[in-house]
């Protein structure tokens, strides 16, 4: 039994679509109140622990000329939002990250939640950071 398909198995008795990425991530896109495009990955640790990881970049790149911009304002969400980290990643993609140690038994509610709380956050901060890359 695997962290990665007591998961599925949940969604599937959910009828909540995904898509498997691969052995180790499974991929589920969420439409906003902001915004159309909220996809989440969960990333179970390859060696069969209870650890995953989150990550969502459904914002896309920023311009370089905004760079600074962008990362104060990571900064101001971060310091508004303490489940998930905004961050700039070494592509240049706004990346939105959560990190959690999670149970066998209880996998599949407690890393849809994590889901649910990723994508709400991620559809909150959509506009501001809109604003940023815009203003």
């Amino acid at each position: 039994m695997s962290f990665k398909n007591e998961f599925t198995r949940y969604l599937d008795g959910r009828g909540i679509k995904y898509r498997e990425m691969n052995e180790n991530n499974v991929r589920i896109s969420y439409s906003g109140d902001n915004t159309n495009d909220i996809s989440v990955n969960v990333i179970f640790d390859e060696d069969g622990d209870g650890l995953v990881a989150l990550r969502c970049w459904s914002f896309g790149k920023v311009p370089e000329d905004k760079r600074s911009k962008m990362l104060e304002t990571c900064n101001d969400l971060n310091n508004n939002y303490r489940w998930v980290k905004f961050s700039i990643d070494k592509d240049n993609d706004i990346a939105v990250s959560l990190d959690a140690v999670i149970d066998i038994q209880t996998v599949g509610e407690e890393c849809f939640q994590l889901v649910m709380r990723t994508v709400n956050i991620y559809d909150e901060a959509y506009p501001i950071l809109m604003h940023a890359l815009w203003s």
